[in-house]
């Protein structure tokens, strides 16, 4: 005879649950003038989805609610700095953006290597179809000197000293002269020294995609 008493009727089924995490919810938010840089966030996007994250993109101008994500990518084009719609927004929601995984790409006509992986400690990717070297080495040029990384980021640092990207990527963008002003296309001329013309490369933009996508999530 046992020792244990048993109950009657039969053994009562064990069941195991296993949670199922929701996916991140991402935004990915931009400010452009011509809409080139609205397709690089549709990239950037796709790529975050594919990692198995929520992502809606939406411009800087919608008024995007950033306290309903965990994480936020932002960008937009430099051509007399960097586009003012992006740094409202970041000096806008810079307490919540220092609370969350962020991270800024920078679209450009132009970028002096500097051979730095990180500026303030910040690290920093650049597209290899937008890098140039010094013509001189040791002695850069006043267009060369403006083009620099860290001369690109300094905006964004000062609108939001507090926010620390994850990463900050520098491509290269769309330049359609026939779209912009005449002061514009003199500082493109004479300023950046820049040649007209589609840039973009989409497999760098997706390829910092897929590597930030672990940074977002906060792995």
């Amino acid at each position: 005879m046992d020792s244990e008493q048993r109950p009657d009727g039969p053994p009562e089924a064990v069941t195991s649950r296993t949670a199922v995490a929701a996916p991140a919810r991402i935004l990915v938010t931009y400010a452009t003038r011509h809409g080139s840089t609205a397709e690089v966030a549709e990239w950037i996007a796709q790529e975050l989805r594919d990692a198995g994250a929520a992502v809606d993109v939406a411009p800087v101008v919608a008024g995007p609610r950033v306290g309903d994500y965990q994480a936020v990518v932002l960008g937009g084009p430099m051509i007399m700095g960097w586009h003012k719609g992006a740094r409202r927004f970041l000096r806008a929601h810079a307490g919540t953006l220092a609370t969350v995984p962020t991270a800024l790409f920078i679209t450009a006509a132009s970028l002096t290597e500097t051979g730095e992986d990180a500026i303030d400690g910040i690290p920093v990717v650049k597209d290899p179809w937008l890098v140039k070297e010094l013509r001189t080495p040791g002695k850069p040029t006043r267009k060369e000197r403006y083009a620099r990384p860290d001369h690109y980021l300094k905006a964004a640092r000062e609108a939001a000293p507090d926010v620390r990207p994850v990463s900050v990527a520098f491509f290269a963008g769309s330049l359609d002269l026939t779209s912009m002003n005449l002061l514009e296309k003199l500082f493109i001329m004479l300023v950046i020294g820049a040649t007209p013309g589609d840039a973009r490369n989409r497999k760098a933009v997706r390829q910092w995609a897929r590597d930030i996508s672990p940074k977002l999530h906060g792995a």
